[in-house]
């Protein structure tokens, strides 16, 4: 709800509301009157009678840090929790939704999003730390989901994201919460645009993603517009970001805007890598460590000829053509060469890799459909799931390797990278990394979790035309753990002072 207040230019008080107003993440000004969000009423001197909330009573198995943030969001209404891979976020998406589906009037729903693979384990959340203490929650299927909003009966429901498609209608929809919400990074991208299109006028809204890269902040926009934050993605940028102009790191933080940056980010989300940065119990163990282990894996003769006919160089650090190149080069590592299969040492190398310790689990990842063909042939008993493998196949594939009867799983990042909690897996293999840091992270933490009791291995077999792609993601990674502590201490600052 929008509030306006028209300033008296003779009021001294009112200069200072009109300062207060110009520091809100969202305003506007028609002359001398401001709209601004309701919310931030008593924070500009204002006294407003605020919608009655019901009050939230948390669940007893709760952290500390669980039930604060939750409750939290049921105040705000509309909140992004941007935490780190198992610190419960799942849990409090499932507490938003009970909180919400006995606040709204009969008839109305709520409804969660999550990638597809991951909505079984959600529903198995449910049942393990609630037992029969929860409401039904309906697993809409996409072909459903238009009747379910329109006229279904459930208050809560639950489907993936693939199922928003354009002709989607809101119907009775009154709540939404978006798991995994990193799916909005693309910021005209089709999820993206229709989550915001069914959000609109909704006062219940949750986005539950991992905390985004330091160096990645625009990630953070099209959350805030689809929780009513900013109206554009280009509104939001514009506040505090400025257009280089260039294809690459394009828009740059403006001078001295990192503080506003996160003040305003403070007022609708929270950054959680540690509880007890906040004054939380550290109800977490620590994590146990991950290892990364780079293998030199020699190329074949054929590969070294197509290399140098492509770049005119083995060395391709300084290669020129972007991305499609790169592309190329990360394709004949791995046996591929302008849709003609060349040799290649790298599957079999794999193989006898995994072979080396035979009594634990292996999660393999891959790039490309030829290259995960490939490995799978030399794993003939592993679960292999790719593009083509139907959703039932999947779910029994991922219950094989859980329970340790298939102890090689392959598949891609862009598959099941997100999500699942695949915590059986002390080794991943790499066979394919390429420029997305967020990639690799998100599926080296399938396995590395709040939770797990062994080191996490990571071998990365690397042919010299992949090495300079593969440093790029690894540098990355190595400046990511002093940067996210950096920014999670700005935010509880920037939270403090707002």
């Amino acid at each position: 709800m929008m509030m306006t207040y028209t300033f008296d230019l003779s009021d001294t008080s009112d200069y200072r509301k009109f300062l207060a107003v110009k520091s809100l993440p969202r305003f506007s000004f028609v002359g001398r009157t401001a709209h601004f969000p309701a919310e931030y009423a008593a924070e500009i001197g204002l006294n407003t009678k605020r919608k009655r909330i019901a009050k939230y009573s948390p669940a007893s198995f709760l952290f500390d840090y669980q039930a604060a943030i939750t409750r939290m969001a049921i105040e705000r209404g509309k909140f992004a929790v941007f935490a780190d891979c198992g610190l419960g976020k799942a849990l409090i998406a499932l507490e938003f939704a009970k909180h919400v589906a006995a606040a709204i009037a009969e008839g109305r729903c709520v409804l969660i999003v999550t990638p597809l693979m991951v909505i079984p384990q959600m529903l198995a959340e449910a049942v393990k730390f609630y037992g029969n203490d929860y409401p039904l929650i309906d697993h809409v299927h996409a072909k459903d989901l238009n009747r379910w909003l329109a006229s279904g009966t459930g208050k809560i429901g639950i489907t993936n994201y693939d199922a928003l498609t354009d002709d989607i209608e809101p119907g009775r929809l009154a709540g939404m919460i978006l798991d995994e919400s990193s799916m909005l990074k693309s910021a005209y991208g089709k999820w993206a645009q229709t989550c915001i299109r069914l959000g609109k006028g909704l006062d219940w809204k949750l986005c539950l993603t991992g905390t985004p890269a330091p160096n990645d902040r625009i990630e953070y926009a099209n959350h805030a517009v689809f929780l009513d934050q900013y109206p554009t993605v280009n509104a939001f940028l514009a506040r505090f970001f400025v257009n280089r102009g260039q294809t690459d790191n394009r828009w740059e933080l403006k001078p001295h805007a990192l503080g506003p940056f996160y003040r305003a980010l403070s007022h609708w989300s929270i950054f959680l890598t540690n509880p007890a940065t906040y004054g939380w119990k550290d109800n977490c163990e620590n994590i146990p460590p991950i290892h990364v282990h780079i293998h030199d894996v020699p190329l074949t003769e054929q590969q070294k000829t197509l290399a140098l006919e492509g770049t005119g160089s083995m060395f391709v650090q300084g290669v020129s053509g972007g991305i499609t190149k790169r592309t190329k080069l990360a394709q004949l590592a791995k046996g591929n060469h302008k849709g003609q299969s060349v040799d290649t040492a790298k599957p079999a190398f794999i193989r006898d890799l995994v072979n080396c310790w035979p009594d634990e689990s292996t999660i393999i990842w891959c790039l490309y459909n030829d290259e995960q063909d490939r490995i799978a042939r030399e794993f003939p008993g592993a679960a292999n799931i790719d593009g083509d493998t139907p959703h039932d196949r999947r779910l029994e594939l991922i219950e094989d390797f859980k329970a340790g009867r298939r102890k090689v799983l392959i598949s891609k990042g862009k598959i099941l990278g997100f999500g699942l909690n695949l915590q059986i897996a002390t080794r991943q293999v790499f066979s394919g990394l390429q420029d997305s840091y967020e990639t690799y992270y998100q599926c080296v933490k399938r396995s590395n979790r709040y939770g797990s009791t062994r080191p996490l291995n990571v071998h990365i077999p690397v042919t010299d035309i992949e090495r300079p792609m593969i440093q790029t993601v690894l540098d990355k990674a190595k400046r990511v753990q002093q940067d996210t502590e950096q920014q999670e201490a700005i935010f509880k600052e920037s939270r403090s002072a707002s």
